[in-house]
């Protein structure tokens, strides 16, 4: 018995016009066109606003109210829009999230207690609500305890049982982005990926080692869409520090952006969307169109 494989039968001939149809590039524009990767002239677009995780570079570089900026951004302080952000501190040991954040009313509880619910009642957005507290732009704060996650929890069921419930999540990983608890976002495709530094040479210096952190665990093409955000905390702002920034990572991520000095931001207290210049809040929302 001839137990020989054809291997022309399986593949096709290389010759054959239905075989090279078949295999082919697909027509720019073509529903099947591959999408360019970085490195190329195009980025994944999204169809929709993703979940975001927001992480600092080092400590201190604005990733709680940048995550607050974003999470505000969604509402613009629009009552009318059915979309809910909720901001949530996902640091390692809990952050002041909800102390910069919920200035229109203070969470009853934290996100471990709402956690603990039974997973039916987390996935109806009335529980979160329940345990969150609420800033006046209309988004969600949900804080965290230093304690850890009861039970078998993680950002796994969290992410999952926001999203099921109809929450659009916005984290506050905080530093350093080596925290594992956050594995299960940054490993997820659909959660966009913010990087926060401060306009410092220092903080500067600093970014190269968490990129490397990030580029080494997760990839470069998880890095490649991810936004870098230059944070300026002084009222003379660093100008170069930006432009260093796109000058010389620009072009291994999705994009470069900067959010201006505020004086409301630099007080320290509790953050109000209204209460941010005009241009602060342009800027969060342009940060919010670069992610999709």
């Amino acid at each position: 018995m001839d137990l020989r494989i054809d291997m022309e039968a399986l593949t096709g001939s290389t010759t054959d016009p239905d075989f090279i149809a078949l295999n082919d590039p697909a027509a720019p524009g073509s529903p099947t066109e591959a999408p360019p990767l970085h490195g190329g002239k195009g980025r994944l677009l999204r169809v929709a606003q993703p979940p975001v995780l927001v992480l600092g570079s080092a400590g201190g570089s604005g990733a709680s109210t940048t995550a607050l900026g974003l999470a505000a951004a969604v509402r613009g302080g629009d009552s009318e829009k059915q979309v809910w952000p909720i901001a949530v501190d996902a640091t390692a040991c809990g952050g002041d999230l909800a102390v910069r954040g919920a200035d229109a009313a203070a969470p009853a509880s934290s996100l471990q207690v709402w956690l603990e619910f039974p997973a039916p009642y987390r996935e109806r957005g009335t529980s979160a609500a329940g345990c969150a507290g609420r800033s006046s732009s209309g988004a969600a704060v949900l804080p965290r305890t230093g304690d850890p996650l009861p039970g078998r929890q993680s950002f796994v069921s969290v992410h999952r049982d926001l999203v099921g419930a109809g929450w659009l999540p916005v984290y506050d990983g905080g530093a350093p982005v080596s925290n594992k608890g956050l594995a299960p976002l940054l490993a997820d495709p659909t959660v966009a990926l913010v990087i926060t530094v401060a306009a410092r040479a220092d903080a500067v210096n600093r970014l190269r080692a968490a990129l490397k952190w990030l580029d080494d665990n997760y990839g470069h093409f998880h890095l490649a869409d991810a936004v870098l955000v230059v944070t300026q905390q002084h009222s003379m702002p660093v100008a170069a520090a930006t432009e260093h920034v796109r000058a010389h990572l620009g072009k291994w991520v999705r994009a470069v952006t900067e959010i201006p000095f505020d004086l409301h931001l630099a007080e320290g207290g509790p953050v109000s969307w209204h209460r941010l210049t005009g241009e602060t809040r342009a800027a969060y929302a342009r940060l919010l169109g670069e992610l999709r």
